[in-house]
């Protein structure tokens, strides 16, 4: 059976029958918030700028249920992107209240600074050699302008 003989059956079909109409509304409801709220755990992502990286864990604890109409009747005012940052003092601080020790902090940041290096390390061996053949079309692209103003001046 080739596509067209599929569609052709389709159509004709008792399914499209039993579909209901386009007509019919749809609609969606929600009830309930749950909100989870997970550990703070020692991170290793090498884009922390200064202090020990921190992340969420898998491991969570489920808060009580709250009724949509009560969450967003006491909501906090939303917060900006620059609200959610924190500083490496007070990342350090929440680790430490965590239950992570000043030595697992520490080991995390220098793995977090070899990551760093290794990462700079790459970032120039690969730029270097595109940076000499951009260099390299630059100067012919120059060349060729400057030979063709010469040749210019000399026709004239």
């Amino acid at each position: 059976m080739d596509e067209n003989d599929f569609v052709a059956q389709l159509c004709n079909s008792s399914a499209l029958e039993r579909m209901p109409p386009f007509t019919e509304k749809k609609s969606v409801s929600f009830s309930d918030v749950h909100i989870h709220e997970h550990f703070l755990i020692l991170g290793d992502h090498p884009s922390c700028s200064r202090g020990p990286p921190s992340t969420m864990s898998w491991e969570y604890i489920c808060l009580n249920p709250i009724s949509i109409d009560d969450f967003e009747n006491n909501q906090l005012r939303k917060r900006s992107k620059k609200e959610f940052r924190t500083t490496g003092h007070e990342r350090m601080a929440m680790l430490l209240q965590n239950g992570h020790t000043l030595s697992q902090i520490m080991t995390s940041m220098t793995l977090v600074d070899l990551k760093k290096k290794e990462r700079w390390q790459t970032m120039n061996e690969c730029s270097r050699p595109k940076l000499l053949s951009s260099a390299t079309r630059l100067i012919s692209r120059m060349k060729g302008k400057a030979q063709k103003t010469i040749r210019a001046g000399a026709a004239a």
